[in-house]
Order: C-alpha cells, then sequence, then structure tokens
C-alpha cells in the first residue's frame, strides 16, 4: 500500500459564456457608428447655432465670440465626418 499514489484532482470552474469575436466586433463597431454619427449631428447643429447667432449679433465681442464658436465646432464636425468615413470604409473592407 506504500507504493499508491494519490491523485490529484484539479476543480473546475463554470464556463464562463463567451462572446464569438465576430458578433463581439458587430457589436461595438454598430456602438462606434453610433456614437460618431450622433457626436457628427450635434456639432453640426452647434455650427449652425454659432453660424446664425454670428450672422444676427451686432455687438462686436459677440461677432467675434460667435465667430471663433463657429469655427471650432466646425473644425470638430470635420473630424466627426472623417471617423464617420474611416469607420464606414472599415466596415467594407471587413467584407
Amino acid at each position: 500500500m506504500a507504493g499508491k499514489k494519490k491523485r490529484v484532482v484539479k476543480k473546475r470552474f463554470p464556463a464562463k459564456a463567451k462572446l464569438s469575436a465576430n458578433l463581439q466586433g458587430k457589436i461595438s463597431s454598430k456602438f462606434k457608428f453610433g456614437v460618431v454619427f450622433r457626436n457628427l449631428i450635434l456639432f453640426v447643429l452647434l455650427s449652425l447655432i454659432s453660424y446664425i447667432l454670428y450672422l444676427v449679433s451686432e455687438n462686436d465681442v459677440f461677432v467675434d465670440i460667435f465667430n471663433f464658436l463657429w469655427i471650432i465646432f466646425g473644425f470638430i464636425a470635420i473630424a466627426f465626418l472623417l471617423a464617420l468615413l474611416v469607420l464606414f470604409f472599415l466596415k467594407l473592407v471587413r467584407r
């Protein structure tokens, strides 16, 4: 009986349910696409509002502020447009 070895039993943990890599990529790309699109719409609207207020305002201080805001929001909107185009082309390349 001295020659009998004890067998070591490893404890098994329940397997976690994991999403497949393909499904997980689709979910994250839809989320990114939606966030970028929502931000693009937001900054386009802010840019248009700033431009309208730039045209309507008569005080020189307000004209300068709204002109600056119009330019900044316009550049941010262009950046989100480029990000949206990149995501769109990446989606096309994956197929």
